[in-house]
């Protein structure tokens, strides 16, 4: 990345700076009060690119400015424009004007056919936050929330050298404070994209526009971007690129069970950083920034690149030599496919109509045709050679016999246990990637690189001073630094650091469970989901990055949040309390928990209400729950969830938005579990036998030796199961009224709900839920 792209990002960053001044306390024009500000840091004050960029941005300055014409102040002039385009769309109905102390919006109040007007409070993106759901009530960004915001920045900015190493430390600054912050203030259009989203967007135009006019050798940009803006704008400046990596679960779960948590949990978190370097590596190869990124998540990435020819020869390379390090180090286990379409800045603003829908499905279909043939002739020969081997050694936790290191273990899983300490223990680690002949490289990354774990300390010490340094992460932590690549947010909840620990803390019988979720319909709604509110005017890659932004912020940064501060429970005599659960995966749009089995039946209603409460019930989501013994395999408890979770899809053919607990019997949508089946059976159960419980196990025992007689004969003997509710019937003389109320109640429900097929299939998923809650051993029911 040379000085002037280094420049205009970082310019086009900072080029709306002044809008937080404005809604403060500094009424000037926001490119005049912007360039002021920044001028005051030192780093920059000199720095007449940035300056221009900030102060120029807007026509109306630029039109009688003495700017140059190859300043980059013209590039971000007509980036911000592309973005702005993308973001703002007048409303349905609403009175325009600007109001300095008016909220955000939510970008859920226009997907998938939505129409509301919920709003988010004043807040910054942190850690330590909560959750900052949409809501109807009012919220004032008061002068005093953005004189904190821009006193923040400033420091922050005193403290950051704008150099190329420096830019990720930029962007983490500006997610951290302008997440909540609208772009717009205008009463008229939409609020629903950031302060920095819209700033990040108009980095990654600018720096595509850079790399596409550097490529023809172009520097009149007064010409090209503001002459002849409307000819420029039909351009196919901009390619939308995808990789998607496969594989991943398997990885993952090819694991023996000794210490299987910790292995579970380490693999996931190489795979997630895995991901991260290899979207890192290709933007580096191509003079870009993180702001480039659309999206990261669940082994995918979107990125915005220059439709430029080094831009398509990088990549081919770059997947040539990512699948040939995925062959020699997994064989056929992990590959990856990528795609990309070419398209204009109309065509990102959805001009023609349907435009836009059409980048993402053409991305779609290439990556599909190459993972159908995935392998030529020759990759196809090289996997097939025989590899010499010890085939009477196989490494004790994969398996593998094709990769051992020195002693019982492959190289992989060697490495990994080495690093678990530092991915589960700790958030104060960070994690390098270093040249792979680094002696403090623990697992091989691709491209000649190695990954390995430090503490702050020593990590200051090797970014200055080892030459193997490239690039180092921290997790659900913002650092400011040399060459701090990003911040990952990784759902890392762990409440305990094995099976065993798990098993012994749960509630009534000590089991496992398992919960794998995963949001419905997510392509459908990335490629569609803004067509139907507002005619496709909303089809816009500004409001598809937010969308895949806050996605990804739910399962990769609340989901913390949701397990630290448990609320549904199945024990009626429990408050809030953390869940008795581990992480093992959560990504971008789905998740793998393990846990104790009552907390992760609560957990699941629990992701349920938030998951709706934070899309505003746009977006809904499939879960599928088994409960095992301790010494079931991980690899069968994954399997067998995820076949839950593939019945739970498939519910009410295709309707989704359902769980699966148990097995395919127990399939219900959400509401009906939480209603139905625990608060009107499990309740009804619990109301009763708890407050009887000389019969409680020999009815329900009976209770469900009818029912599966029903499910053998098709028909249900009511006279045995009216003479068995008589049996338990107290003698009025001998107890309260109270008994024999809740008695009385309890037969009429319980016959009543035995002749509907439905409401008895209900009963036993409720009946085992109350079994499980009040039985210690592991004895078969």
């Amino acid at each position: 990345m040379d000085k002037k792209q280094l420049s205009l990002i970082i310019g086009s960053l900072l080029h709306d700076i002044g809008k937080l001044l404005y809604r403060y306390n500094d009424g000037r024009n926001h490119s005049i009060s912007g360039y002021d500000f920044i001028k005051q840091i030192q780093a920059i004050s000199d720095e007449g690119d940035i300056l221009d960029c900030i102060r120029y941005h807007h026509s109306s300055m630029l039109k009688n400015s003495e700017a140059d014409k190859s300043s980059l102040c013209y590039i971000t002039y007509i980036a911000d424009n592309i973005a702005a385009a993308a973001d703002r769309r007048v409303k349905e109905s609403g009175d325009g004007g600007f109001v300095r102390d008016i909220p955000a919006e939510s970008i859920f109040n226009i997907i998938n056919g939505n129409n509301e007007k919920m709003i988010y409070s004043s807040a910054v993106l942190s850690d330590e936050s909560n959750i900052n759901y949409p809501h109807n009530g009012n919220a004032s960004f008061s002068e005093e929330f953005y004189g904190r915001i821009v006193d923040n920045i400033r420091d922050n900015l005193k403290a950051i050298e704008f150099s190329e190493s420096y830019i990720n430390s930029l962007l983490q600054l500006l997610e951290a404070d302008l997440t909540y912050i609208p772009s717009s203030t205008n009463m008229g259009e939409l609020r629903d994209i950031s302060l920095y989203d819209h700033s990040k967007l108009t980095a990654a135009f600018g720096s595509c526009i850079y790399e596409y006019l550097s490529e023809k050798n172009i520097t009149d940009y007064r010409d090209i971007l503001y002459d002849n803006a409307d000819k420029f704008y039909d351009e196919k400046a901009f390619r939308i690129f995808s990789l998607d990596m496969s594989g991943i679960q398997d990885f993952i779960y090819n694991i023996s069970s000794k210490g299987a948590l910790k292995g579970l949990r380490s693999r996931s978190f190489y795979l997630e950083l895995l991901m991260e370097n290899i979207t890192d590596e290709l933007l580096s190869r191509l003079h870009l920034s993180r702001a480039n990124i659309m999206y990261t998540g669940g082994g995918h990435t979107y990125l915005i690149l220059p439709a430029t020819a080094r831009s398509a020869d990088v990549i081919v390379d770059f997947e040539k030599e990512l699948n040939s390090w995925f062959a020699d180090m997994f064989g056929n286990g992990l590959y990856s496919a990528s795609g990309y379409y070419d398209c204009s800045a109309n065509e990102l603003k959805n001009i023609p109509d349907g435009s836009y829908r059409n980048i993402f499905s053409s991305v779609s279909s290439i990556i599909s045709a190459k993972k159908l043939h995935r392998y030529s002739a020759n990759d196809i020969a090289k996997l097939n050679t025989p590899k010499q081997f010890d085939h009477t050694r196989e490494c004790v936790i994969c398996h593998r016999s094709d990769m051992l290191d020195t002693g019982d273990k492959c190289r992989i899983c060697s490495g990994l246990e080495k690093l678990s300490g530092a991915i589960i223990d700790s958030r104060d680690m960070f994690f390098a990637v270093m040249k792979a002949d680094d002696p403090d490289c623990s697992v091989p990354l691709p491209f000649g690189c190695g990954l390995a774990a430090y503490t702050q300390s020593e990590l200051k010490e090797i970014m200055h001073s080892d030459s193997n340094y490239i690039r180092s992460y921290c997790k659900n932590r913002f650092y400011t630094g040399y060459n701090l690549s990003t911040n990952l947010w990784v759902g890392d909840y762990a409440a305990q650091r094995d099976f065993e620990g798990l098993i012994n803390n749960s509630d009534g019988i000590q089991r496992l469970a398992v919960i794998r979720a995963d949001v419905d319909n997510l392509g459908q709604a990335f490629v569609n989901g803004f067509t139907e509110t507002g005619g496709g005017k909303y089809e816009t890659i500004s409001r598809t990055a937010t969308f895949s932004r806050k996605l990804s912020e739910f399962f990769k940064l609340h989901i913390n949040s949701i397990l630290e501060n448990g609320e549904f429970q199945l024990f009626t005599d429990k408050s809030e309390k953390k869940r008795n659960a581990v992480i093992v995966y959560a990504g971008g749009d789905d998740l793998f928990i393990i846990g104790g089995w009552d907390d992760i039946i609560c957990f699941g209603v629990d992701l349920y209400n938030s998951f709706k409460k934070y899309s505003q019930g746009t977006v809904t989501v499939s879960a599928g729950i088994g409960i095992y013994p301790d010494k079931y395999p991980i690899s069968a408890m994954a399997a067998h969830s995820g076949q839950l979770e593939d019945i739970s899809k498939s519910y009410k053919n295709g309707e989704k938005n359902a769980v699966t607990l148990f097995d395919e019997s127990g399939s219900y949508s959400w509401s009906e579990l939480i209603d139905k089946v625990i608060g009107e059976k499990l309740r009804s159960l619990q109301s009763y036998i708890d407050n009887n419980g000389v019969h409680s196990k020999a009815l329900l025992y009976k209770m469900l030796e009818l029912i599966r007689s029903k499910e053998q004969d098709n028909r249900l003997n009511i006279a045995r199961f009216a003479y068995l509710l008589s049996r338990i019937k107290p003698d009025e003389e001998k107890v309260s009224a109270e008994q024999t109320a809740l008695y009385n109640d309890f037969s009429k429900n319980m016959y009543r709900w035995i002749q509907s097929d439905e409401d008895c299939r209900q009963l036993v998923t409720a009946i085992y839920i109350y079994i499980y809650m009040n039985r210690e051993s592991e004895e078969n029911i």
